[in-house]
């Protein structure tokens, strides 16, 4: 190849490779509020494409779940009825951009959460304390709600900013992405976010034929057993919103024709299999 070519390449490159430096820092120097301003507002996960998103989940399942003790929890029947519970609810989301991969992890921890990309994770305590699988589709159908809204995204892109982006297209870097991983696990979604989850999962077991006040139900027992709040675990964190949240959940209104379906599984057996 012509040396000229080449080294006009090199610099076009490098220019344009300055320009990008020259924004990120810049960018990192500026006032969190007025980064929030200009360019997060409401629109955080724009930022963002699905596929992105999609390979951002699959980065942080590797440097995170898989390297910080979470061991999956390996149980057939278990497995079963999360799928069951899961594909009950998925059957009545349209349009979705995901393929929802739900997991149980082997922890004793009361605790849910979500990652980009339609990733949940279940812990084996919370299905210990849920007392019926409707309980669980329930904490599902938050958990999506927080998906299908793109709220982790949301999440990340406040926390870290145009930061992701640039790893990204550098081909990641394992210690932002264990960042980004501990910030889901340790951080809570903002009062509109849950609220906007909450009216999603309402809609949703509406939808599949499971009484809404089964989120009423669920935080119910969580006030009774002094549970309503764990500053790590982010299924609990919103312990100032448990009394609004289960006075929504009751305040519900379901159409005419609505009839609750109990869903068809042996919630004892599965009770007995966690001991």
């Amino acid at each position: 190849m012509n040396l000229k070519i080449v080294t006009d390449l090199v610099k076009t490159i490098g220019f344009f490779g300055g320009i990008l430096l020259v924004l990120y820092f810049g960018m990192q120097l500026l006032p969190k509020e007025t980064k929030t301003k200009w360019f997060y507002s409401t629109q955080e996960s724009q930022l963002i494409s699905y596929e992105q998103e999609l390979k951002l989940g699959d980065l942080i399942a590797e440097y995170v779940i898989e390297t910080t003790n979470q061991n999956v929890l390996k149980n057939e029947l278990i497995d079963s009825v999360v799928w069951a519970v899961s594909a009950h609810l998925q059957k009545q989301i349209e349009f979705s951009e995901y393929d929802y991969k739900i997991q149980v992890l082997d922890n004793p921890e009361i605790n849910a959460f979500t990652i980009p990309g339609g990733r949940i994770y279940v812990f084996k305590g919370l299905l210990k304390f849920c007392d019926s699988a409707e309980h669980l589709a329930a904490v599902l159908a938050h958990e999506m709600g927080h998906i299908e809204k793109r709220h982790t995204v949301s999440k990340l892109v406040k926390e870290f900013g145009l930061k992701i982006i640039f790893f990204m297209a550098m081909g990641g870097d394992s210690v932002l992405f264990s960042e980004l991983g501990q910030t889901l696990l340790s951080s809570k979604f903002d009062r509109f976010q849950e609220k906007e989850a909450d009216q999603f999962a309402l809609e949703l077991l509406e939808n599949t034929q499971i009484s809404p006040t089964s989120i009423a139900s669920f935080f119910r027992k969580l006030n009774r057993e002094n549970l309503e709040y764990n500053e790590n675990m982010e299924l609990l964190m919103t312990h100032p919103h448990n009394n609004s949240r289960i006075k929504a959940s009751l305040e519900y209104k379901t159409q005419d024709d609505f009839n609750a379906e109990p869903l068809s599984i042996d919630w004892d057996r599965v009770k007995a299999v966690l001991q």
